[in-house]
């Protein structure tokens, strides 16, 4: 599925004449099918089916209980830092406030909360919706907001935010948050960029669908988007390798004429009094080349696309209520028990763990589900990734990136829940901790 004959045939089926409903009708009818031939239905006996579908009930009915078995409360003790300690940098999303363009694509007021509220489990055991904890169904506006993740990040050993950065040939998306956090340096953590290089689309995964903000694809737009950054990187909180500001850009394919590109960036970043300028391509899993060779610094994993194909798919296995089920269902524990991550690797890579993955929350019924996750599996495959980078000579720092401080609607994030508490947050210091030289 992964292979260029598949990626040809995908992008040349999403531009066929007929609308996206139908294509997506069609690709989930034969999905179905396929999990349909692997399972044996005629076993399932009518005294199943109704077992099922009150255990089903019951889960709905005990959604409103806050606390699962896991669940952690806050701790008293603040994490501490030592100077060899993992950095570690949660990619954050400004989604959270309203703002003119969601008004008008979307709706009045429409955020990423509308997505993580109308999220219904698909079959006994999957956790939705997923509700927040003590920050609530925050607003990004709001300072306090801010303060207070902040706050929790440091306490919980995160040593910094990648702010997702929206840039379309001058025009900025979502930037109010970030507008925010520059014009009050008392909202003190590191952070960096990470530029979403990637149209967006009526579809949220960016594969199909009416165009709402087109990403130019010119040599030009590409160099001027840098003269945009400079200021953040000129901040004293802005995060450094080596004394050069990092930049992450998450679609390196999409970068014309990539080698004279990034010396563009470097060149006008050496003009603006920055000496240089440490570039990271994130590694995506259509598009094998070797990002060193064409001008980055290093390389990102950036979950669960690199580590996908490797995932053991489970969607057989699950009796679903939600018959048009048309997604996938893969399996956390099996990644971290078999320690998949580590069949992916590259020269100057930096890792990535992923706390969680569901994105039905944006997908509804054609999402992808990592079932099994758990704060205590989240924690031994951050374990494992520090400590590798301990030992790791190809890279100027340990970073680690984590997918993510607040994706709701994808089913990543650390923040707290009504389930968990703070247990992924805990599972965060425990793991930079324990992991110490």
């Amino acid at each position: 599925m992964k292979s260029k004959l598949y990626q040809t045939i995908k992008h040349i089926y999403w531009r066929l004449p007929f609308s996206d409903d139908k294509k997506e009708a069609f690709i989930g009818s034969i999905r179905r099918k396929m999990r349909d031939a692997v399972r044996d239905e005629s076993a399932i006996t009518p005294d199943d089916r109704m077992a099922l579908k009150d255990a089903y009930i019951k889960q709905v009915l005990d959604s409103a209980k806050p606390e699962s078995e896991e669940y952690v409360a806050e701790t008293d003790a603040n994490y501490i830092r030592q100077d060899s300690d993992a950095k570690i940098i949660a990619y954050y999303l400004t989604q959270f406030h309203p703002n003119k363009e969601n008004d008008e694509w979307w709706g009045k007021g429409v955020t990423e909360w509308n997505n993580v509220c109308r999220a219904k489990p698909q079959y006994v055991g999957h956790a939705q919706p997923r509700l927040p904890g003590e920050l609530g169904f925050y607003d990004l506006r709001l300072k306090e907001n801010m303060l207070r993740q902040v706050e929790l990040a440091k306490k919980y050993g995160v040593y910094g935010f990648s702010f997702y950065y929206y840039w379309f040939d001058g025009a900025r998306l979502l930037e109010q948050p970030l507008d925010l956090f520059m014009a009050n340096p008392d909202i003190d953590i590191p952070f960096s960029l990470c530029w979403a290089n990637e149209s967006w689309t009526r579809r949220f995964d960016g594969t199909c669908g009416e165009i709402l903000m087109k990403q130019s694809d010119s040599v030009e737009s590409y160099k001027a988007f840098i003269a945009s950054t400079i200021r953040y990187m000129q901040d004293p909180r802005y995060i450094k390798v080596a004394g050069k500001p990092v930049l992450t850009v998450y679609r390196p394919s999409f970068i014309p004429d990539c080698k004279n590109v990034l010396q563009y960036w470097r060149e006008k970043c050496r003009e603006a009094g920055i000496e240089d300028i440490h570039i990271i391509g994130v590694k995506e899993h259509t598009w094998d080349q070797d990002l060193i060779a064409l001008g980055f610094d290093a390389q990102s994993e950036f979950h669960p696309g690199t580590v996908f194909k490797h995932c053991k798919d489970i969607t057989a296995e699950i009796d679903f209520i939600q018959p048009k089920f048309e997604g996938l269902v893969l399996d956390y524990k099996d990644i971290v028990v078999e320690k998949k991550y580590f069949k992916y690797n590259h020269n100057k890579l930096y890792r990535a763990v992923m706390p969680m993955w569901d994105n039905t929350a944006r997908r509804n019924n054609k999402g992808m589900i990592f079932q099994n996750s758990s704060p205590a599996l989240y924690k031994q495959w951050l374990e494992d990734v520090i400590g590798e980078s301990y030992q790791r000579d190809d890279l100027e720092d340990n970073l680690i990136f984590i997918n993510a401080w607040n994706e709701w609607g994808e089913g990543a994030y650390l923040e707290p829940d009504r389930e968990y508490g703070y247990a992924f947050l805990q599972a965060t210091k425990d793991a930079v901790e324990s992991s110490r030289k």
